[in-house]
């Protein structure tokens, strides 16, 4: 009990001072300091350019095929939880079908999807031992690969409306630059000197060790300018008119209490082995709400996009609570 409240502050703490950032950024929108325009350059800048430098100088870091022995477990049970979310969600909404074919399809991928980028790994960073925040990088990384493939395919589909992605758009979307910066960073670990520059040490290249330093001080934007997006994300997106409960309860139950509930009963059960940086990590991601992105596609392609944008902000005011709570359990797991 003492290990659990000590985490329980930690969480509040590490949960409070992001949460803070989320409403600046929900806040600038609304009174209009920060366009839509704006936003989405911002939005285009974290994706294209910070979180690529994150990814790239923490996979040349401390890249090692033992850490991708854990990160595939996390791949694996990430991708499990979602092809069982869909599964349910497909079954709920044929047995109790609604009368808008399209609302309960956008339900069942907002069920299947977490936020598995922008709220975990600025939170992981933040409450990671120095040491490890490279290593925490990439065990992230990992298990979004997952959640990006299934966004950009079968997530599209069931967001959209009428108008729909092609094939071949769809797997441009898929090989975004998070995406290729993670596969970049793991050759580049392999060349000689990169390593050794990227952290500073002996056998490294001058120019080089200047070029990943600059790159290490955009990836420490990363962090504020992730939660600060993801406020503007929501306000923009909107949340108007009433929220059916027959949408809201099994999403919130699935994606905040059912998922991160059962990966922390693999953890308790020993089915699933993992170091306890993995297994923190798993449970964030578990249990973080749905995608921000859920609402981009939902209104790009001509979806529900209103009452994706309602439930992304009421499930997001939700994990306020919960995912404090499961964040201080996993931290406190021996």
């Amino acid at each position: 009990m003492p290990e659990f409240l000590s985490a329980l502050g930690t969480s509040f703490d590490v949960i409070g001072r992001m949460a803070i950032l989320v409403v600046l950024g929900f806040v600038l929108v609304r009174k209009r300091i920060l366009g839509e325009h704006t936003l989405g350059d911002i939005t285009r800048f974290l994706i294209d350019v910070v979180i690529p430098s994150a990814f790239i100088l923490a996979m040349t870091r401390s890249f090692s095929f033992e850490l991708l022995e854990q990160g595939g477990v996390l791949a694996l049970l990430s991708a499990g939880w979602i092809l069982l979310s869909w599964g349910f969600g497909t079954v709920l909404y044929r047995v109790f079908p609604g009368t808008a074919p399209g609302r309960d399809r956008a339900v069942t991928a907002m069920m299947m999807i977490s936020n598995s980028l922008y709220l975990p790994l600025p939170v992981i960073l933040a409450v990671a031992p120095a040491e490890l925040r490279d290593t925490a990088v990439v065990y992230i990384s990992v298990i979004s690969l997952p959640s990006i493939l299934f966004m950009w395919t079968a997530g599209v589909k069931l967001l959209s409306g009428p108008v729909q992605l092609t094939a071949a758009q769809r797997l441009r979307k898929v090989f975004n630059p998070p995406i290729v910066s993670f596969f970049l960073g793991i050759i580049l670990s392999t060349v000689p000197g990169v390593r050794e520059s990227a952290r500073g040490e002996a056998g490294g290249l001058p120019v080089l060790y200047t070029f990943l330093s600059a790159m290490d001080h955009l990836g420490r934007m990363l962090s504020p300018m992730a939660m600060i997006v993801l406020g503007g994300m929501i306000a923009s997106a909107g949340g108007r008119g009433r929220v059916p409960m027959r949408y809201l309860l099994p999403l919130a139950a699935v994606r905040l209490l059912l998922v991160p509930g059962a990966a922390l009963l693999l953890l308790y059960s020993g089915a699933v082995d993992l170091m306890p940086l993995a297994a923190t990590v798993l449970i964030l991601v578990a249990a973080a709400p749905p995608a921000t992105n859920h609402a981009l596609i939902a209104k790009r392609y001509h979806g529900e996009w209103q009452l994706v944008a309602s439930l992304q902000l009421i499930t997001h005011l939700i994990a306020l609570i919960t995912l404090p709570v499961w964040l201080s359990i996993a931290l406190s797991l021996k």
